[in-house]
C-alpha cells in the first residue's frame, strides 16, 4: 500500500479544523496534507465517487449538508442546504450519484437531496419523519434515524429509537416504504453494512445491546432475521454503546467498534454468510468510527482526540505504534482521489 488518504469529520467550532485530509503510510505513519475550518460539527463526511466534491453534515439544531470542492489541499465551500431536521448524523449517495440521503438523528427523519450535474445540492425533494419510541426511556424516547444506506435498489434506514430498519424505494426523489425490519426491543439499531460477498444479506450493529443482526432477503418484500450475535466480551458488564460496522474488502471479516468496552470485535463470516465467534481486540478509547483497507485498520478516538493504526491479523488487531492527534475524530472515510 503506497499510502492511504482519508478524510476525517469531527465535532468542532467554525474556527477549528473540523475536516482534515490525512495520509497514512505503513512505513512512516501519519501526515495531514490539508484541513478545512469554517463548519460547525461536520461529524459525517462523504466523497462523491465521480466528482471532486466532499459532502459534510453540520450536526446542529438546524441541520445542514455542505458541499466542498476537493481540488487542492484546502476544500472550498460550493453549496449548502438544510436537511429538514436536527442533528444530521449520516450521509450516503445513490449508486448513480444523483441523490444524497441524510439521516437526521433528532426527530427521526430522513431527507433526500437532489444533486445537480456538478454534484452540488440543488433541492431537498423529500423528508420522511418516523413516529414512535422504544423501551429505553433515556435513549428511545422518540424516533432517532441513525443511518441511510443503499442496498439492492432500496434505502435502509436504521431508527435507533424505534428498534426498526425501514426499507424505502426512491421514486425520482420521493421515498416509498416497502418493508420494515423489526429489531429486538431495546437493541437500538445504529448502522448497516451490506454484505459485499452475499448480496441478499444485510448486517446491522445495534448500539444499545452491543449485538449484530443479519437479515436475509428471501423474496420480493420478504426478509428473515438470520442471525443475532453478541459482540462484546463475555466478561464485560459495564456501560457500552456499539458504533461502526464495516466489512473487510473480501467479505471474510465483519468488524464492529464499541465505546465503553473500547475495542473492536471481528466476526469471521464463511462462504454461506454465517458469522462465527467474535475475536475481541482492545483499541482506542471511544472508537466511534474506524477505516479498513487491506489489513490496515485506522481507529479514531473521540475521547482522546487521536487516531491509531493497527494491522488486522486473523481477526485480531496489532498496534503498529503509529498515532496522531486530531480534533475529535468521529468519522473516517477513505479519500477517492
Amino acid at each position: 500500500m503506497n499510502g492511504l488518504y482519508f478524510w476525517t469529520g469531527s465535532y468542532a467550532r467554525p474556527d477549528q479544523n473540523g475536516i482534515s485530509r490525512c495520509r497514512f503510510d505503513p512505513e512512516t505513519g501519519f501526515t495531514v496534507p490539508g484541513a478545512y475550518p469554517g463548519l460547525t460539527n461536520p461529524s459525517y463526511v462523504l466523497e462523491h465517487p465521480a466528482l471532486p466534491v466532499l459532502y459534510a453534515v453540520e450536526e446542529t439544531e438546524e441541520g445542514a449538508v455542505c458541499a466542498l470542492g476537493t481540488e487542492g489541499d484546502r476544500p472550498g465551500l460550493l453549496g449548502r442546504i438544510g436537511t429538514g431536521g436536527a442533528s444530521p448524523c449520516h450521509l450516503s449517495l445513490s449508486p448513480d450519484g444523483r441523490w444524497l440521503y441524510c439521516a437526521n438523528y433528532m426527530g427521526g427523519s430522513v431527507a433526500v437531496i437532489r444533486l445537480d450535474g456538478a454534484g452540488i445540492p440543488a433541492e431537498r425533494t423529500c423528508l420522511v419523519r418516523h413516529e414512535g419510541k422504544g423501551p429505553n426511556p433515556l435513549r428511545q424516547e422518540m424516533a432517532h434515524a441513525h443511518c441511510a444506506v443503499p442496498w439492492r435498489g432500496l434505502i435502509g434506514v436504521c431508527d435507533l429509537g424505534e428498534d426498526r430498519v425501514y426499507l424505502y424505494e426512491n421514486k425520482e426523489g420521493t421515498l416509498r416504504e416497502t418493508a420494515v425490519l423489526q429489531a429486538p426491543p431495546g437493541s437500538g439499531p445504529r448502522h448497516l453494512a451490506p454484505d459485499p460477498a452475499r448480496p441478499d444479506l444485510l448486517w446491522c450493529a445495534a448500539e444499545l445491546s452491543g449485538e449484530v443482526f443479519c437479515w436475509q432477503q428471501t423474496g420480493p418484500g420478504a426478509f428473515v432475521l438470520r442471525q443475532r450475535i453478541r459482540t462484546l466480551p463475555a466478561s464485560f458488564t459495564g456501560e457500552n454503546t456499539a458504533a461502526a460496522i464495516r466489512f473487510t474488502e473480501d467479505g471474510k471479516w465483519l468488524l464492529v467498534s464499541h465505546r465503553g468496552a473500547d475495542g473492536i470485535a471481528a466476526l469471521p463470516v464463511d462462504e454461506d454468510g454465517n458469522a462465527g465467534e467474535p475475536v475481541w481486540s482492545p483499541c482506542v478509547r471511544g472508537p466511534r468510527d474506524f477505516l479498513l483497507r487491506g489489513d490496515t485498520v485506522l481507529a479514531g478516538s473521540q475521547r482522546d482526540g487521536e487516531i491509531r493504526a493497527y494491522t488486522l491479523e486473523a481477526g485480531r488487531l496489532r498496534d503498529t505504534g503509529f498515532r496522531m492527534e486530531i480534533q475529535e475524530p468521529v468519522c473516517l472515510q477513505q479519500a477517492l482521489r
